[in-house]
Order: structure tokens, then sequence, then C-alpha cells
């Protein structure tokens, strides 16, 4: 996979594994396995693959590695995962599911903090905090 786009996406696939494990045995049960699974995974790859992007786009400021650059990535992280709180709230309701089960939207935002910085340990990265 050469393509910045594939290997993106594959990762984004795999690393929404263990975050929709994590969901499914938080939120409440609404019909079969299956489909409980599937609506928890659909939510997952959402934080990580926009995650991905969102990172992608941070990364593209001028001087976010330098500085205070890394308060600015945090920020832009934080916003990024209150969208994806947004987005992920939007697909739960389609999937007619009660949205009192999602945790509050700045939660997302929490959460794509803590996905980051796993993907950057993960991915061997060095965040500088200078």
């Amino acid at each position: 996979m050469n393509s910045p786009w594939l290997r993106t996406t594959a990762r984004s696939l795999v690393a929404a594994v263990p975050l929709a494990l994590i969901l499914f045995l938080v939120v409440p049960r609404h019909a079969g396995i299956a489909s409980d699974a599937f609506d928890v995974y659909s939510i997952a790859f959402c934080f990580t693959f926009l995650g991905a992007l969102f990172d992608v786009v941070l990364l593209a400021l001028p001087g976010i590695t330098e500085g205070l650059g890394w308060l600015v990535r945090f920020t832009g992280w934080f916003a990024g995962g209150l969208w994806c709180g947004v987005i992920g709230r939007w697909l739960w309701f389609r999937y007619a599911r009660d949205l009192a089960d999602l945790p509050g939207i700045v939660w997302g935002g929490v959460a794509m903090i803590l996905i980051e910085i796993i993907m950057l340990l993960i991915r061997n990265k060095r965040l500088s905090l200078q």
C-alpha cells in the first residue's frame, strides 16, 4: 500500500476495533449483537479515520511542531473530536438509537485527544512539549 490514503484507511480500520470493543461494553444493547457491533464500530471508525485526517490538516499548519504548536494541535484534536461527536450522534440517531445512551459531545473531544496520543505512541512519533 503505497497510497497514504489507503494506509490511513487501513490503520483506521484496525484502530477502530479496540475502540469499538470499549464502546460495545459501555453502551446499552439495542437489537442483536451484530447490529450493536456495527453501530459502535461505525462510530469508532468515524473517530479514528477523521482523527487521522484532522491531524494531517493540523500538521500542515506552519510552525505547529515548534514552540506552543503542541497546544494548537491539542486544541485542534479537541475540536475535531467535537465534530466526530456530532457525526457520531447523528449516526446514532439514524440507527434509531437513543441519544441518551451516549456521553456528552465534550467527551468526544477528550476521546479524540486520547486516541491521537495513543496513535502517536503506537507509531513511535515524538510529541514535543518544549
